[in-house]
C-alpha cells in the first residue's frame, strides 16, 4: 500500500497539473468576451451541477461529509478569496507577477499559520524549500516582470494567495476530510459567494459557440471539480506547508501544456528555474535538506 507521504505527493502534484490548465482554458474564453469574474462563476455553478449529476448516479453515501458552516469558511478560503482577488489583480499587475507573488504569499502562509495554528514546527528544510521554489518561479517569469511594479496589484495577488493558503491549514485544523460530496460542498457556496463580483460586472458574457461551452466543460471538470478534489484530499495526507510546496509546480506543468495545446516555445529561463523549484521539493519533503531535527525557533 502507498505510504501516505506518497498518495499526498500525488495529489499535490496531480492538482498542480490540473490548475495549471486554467491559464491556457480563459485564454479561449477571454478572447471570445467572457469577463474573467463571470468565468470563474460560471465554471463553479457548472461544476457543480456537474458532481451533483455524478453523485446522483454513483448514489453511495459519505463516510464522512463536512459541516456546512465548516464547508462555507473553507469555500469563502479557497474559492471566493482566491478566485476574487485573483482575477481584481490582473486588472492592475502583469499576469506573471500576479501569478509569483501569489504562489509565494499562498506557501509562505502555509508555512507560517501552520505554525501557529496548527504547532508545526518551522524546519530549516521548510524555509530553504519554499526560499529554493519561489525563487525558480521569479527566474521562470524573469522577463514578464520588468513590464512594471504595482502595489496594489501585488496587495490583492498577496491576499488571493493568503485565502488559498489559510484554506489549506482551515482543513487540517477542522479536520475536514476531502472528497467529492466535500468538493461539491465547497463549489456550492463557492458560487453564491461569486455571485456579487460577477454580478457587480454586469456578468459579462460572450457568445455561446461549440468552442466556448467545450471551454467552459474543461474548466469547470479539470481545474474546479479535479483540482479541488485532489488539493483537498493532499491535506489530508500533507502538512498545509508540504501541499502549497508541491503545488508550487503548477507553472512548469501551465509552460508543457502551452506547448503542447498554444505551441508556445518556452523560454530557457524555464530550465533553470525547474532546477530550483525541483531543489526546493526535495527541501521540503526532506529529501535533501539540513536535517529532520533542526528548527528556526519560530
Amino acid at each position: 500500500m502507498p505510504s501516505a507521504f506518497a498518495k499526498g505527493t500525488l495529489f499535490a502534484l496531480s492538482a498542480a497539473a490540473l490548475n495549471a490548465t486554467i491559464g491556457v482554458i480563459s485564454k479561449v474564453l477571454m478572447s471570445s468576451g467572457y469577463a474573467a469574474s463571470s468565468v470563474a462563476l460560471i465554471k463553479t455553478v457548472l461544476g457543480c451541477v456537474l458532481l451533483s449529476v455524478l453523485l446522483l448516479f454513483l448514489r453511495k453515501q459519505p463516510a464522512s461529509r463536512a459541516r456546512w458552516g465548516q464547508a462555507a469558511i473553507c469555500a469563502f478560503l479557497g474559492i471566493f478569496v482566491l478566485f476574487h482577488f485573483e482575477t481584481a489583480a490582473y486588472q492592475h499587475y502583469a499576469a506573471a507577477g500576479v501569478v509569483v507573488v501569489l504562489m509565494a504569499s499562498a506557501a509562505l502562509s502555509a508555512v507560517l499559520l501552520g505554525r501557529m495554528v496548527l504547532g508545526d514546527a518551522i524546519t530549516a528544510n521548510a524555509l530553504l524549500g519554499a526560499g529554493f521554489a519561489i525563487a525558480g518561479i521569479v527566474v521562470i517569469f524573469a522577463a514578464d516582470l520588468q513590464q512594471g511594479f504595482n502595489l496594489q496589484g501585488v496587495m490583492l495577488a498577496a491576499v488571493a494567495g493568503c485565502g488559498y493558503g489559510v484554506f489549506s491549514v482551515a482543513m487540517k485544523k477542522m479536520r475536514v476530510s476531502g472528497g467529492l460530496y466535500l468538493t461539491r460542498q465547497l463549489l456550492l457556496f463557492g458560487s453564491l459567494f461569486l455571485l456579487m463580483p460577477a454580478a457587480a460586472d454586469g456578468f459579462a458574457m460572450g457568445e455561446l459557440t461549440v468552442l466556448a461551452v467545450a471551454a467552459l466543460l474543461a474548466l469547470a471538470t479539470l481545474p474546479t471539480i479535479l483540482g479541488f478534489f485532489c488539493t483537498t484530499k493532499a491535506i489530508e495526507h500533507l502538512k498545509p506547508s508540504q501541499v502549497q510546496a508541491l503545488e508550487l509546480t503548477e507553472p512548469l506543468f501551465a509552460a508543457v501544456l502551452a506547448f503542447v495545446v498554444l505551441n508556445e516555445v518556452p523560454r530557457d529561463s524555464l530550465y533553470a528555474g525547474a532546477v530550483l523549484i525541483v531543489i526546493g521539493l526535495c527541501f521540503s519533503n526532506e529529501l535533501i535538506g539540513t536535517g529532520k531535527a533542526r528548527q528556526t525557533g519560530l
